[in-house]
């Protein structure tokens, strides 16, 4: 659909309270079976995330998606309201009216609807990137100048660092890529941009939503942990715009971690 929004974001302050975050960070930091850092073939929510699938599990990614699926709507309730209200912002932000597409999961059996991503380790990666791999799915979308894809991430805890450093806060190129155009974003290391001049500052406080273009290049700025402060939780789905599926062959804004 051209009317929703492309290269630009919406940052929403304080649109989880504190006390909701503290709340899950204290079940999240209770269970480093369920949110490890790591993919891993056990259960756990990184197990069943887009690295098993590039590992070829991809019959453990899906069962492992359906029963954390499972976990996430017995354990924290909150999230099918929250989806659906992120799925409305992103209409509204686009001038269309709330409610006037359904947002439905790509399906809940076999992927993951949301997830929460818990470093626990020192993060040393300066990684800019696009959000596409799980539009892997329909691979031509990735090239399509007419694809409508959103990364949604909420701030749970900040890592310490960001005090002195902005350690773990998020930065956004304004700017979207396609698959086919990135060799226009990077340097010729394929790592670095060439131009930091549509480069946005994304304020990254407990609480705070971010929704932005899929396509624009963006990266979560290196980070030090030392102890369990230190650590960095935050809350992530994925939008697309489908014309239709199999599963939902009517237009619609389809959702997965």
């Amino acid at each position: 659909m051209k009317k929703l929004f492309t290269q630009d974001c919406l940052v929403e302050k304080n649109f989880l309270s504190a006390e909701l975050c503290q709340r899950w960070e204290k079940k999240i930091f209770s269970r480093p079976d369920i949110f490890g850092p790591d993919v891993d073939p056990e259960y756990g929510q990184m197990a069943a995330y887009y690295g098993m699938i590039e590992a070829g599990l991809n019959e453990s990614y899906y069962r492992y998606a359906e029963k954390h699926n499972h976990y996430l709507q017995t354990e924290f309730p909150e999230v099918n309201e929250i989806i659906t209200d992120i799925g409305a912002k992103i209409l509204q932000k686009s001038g269309i009216k709330a409610g006037s597409l359904p947002v439905v999961p790509r399906d809940k059996k076999y992927f993951l609807v949301a997830g929460f991503n818990l470093q626990l380790k020192t993060w040393t990666l300066y990684n800019i990137h696009t959000d596409t791999e799980g539009l892997l799915l329909y691979p031509e979308s990735i090239f399509n100048p007419e694809t409508r894809a959103y990364s949604a991430v909420i701030s749970i805890k900040r890592t310490a660092q960001y005090v002195n450093d902005r350690g773990g806060d998020l930065d956004i190129w304004k700017k979207r890529y396609l698959a086919n155009q990135l060799e226009e974003f990077y340097k010729t290391d394929g790592c670095r941009a060439k131009s930091n001049t549509l480069r946005k500052k994304v304020p990254y406080d407990i609480g705070n939503l971010v929704i932005f273009d899929s396509f624009m290049p963006h990266v979560v700025l290196p980070f030090k942990v030392k102890k369990k402060a230190d650590r960095r939780i935050s809350f992530v789905i994925h939008f697309n715009y489908r014309r239709y599926t199999d599963r939902n062959p009517f237009p619609h804004l389809e959702y997965w971690y």
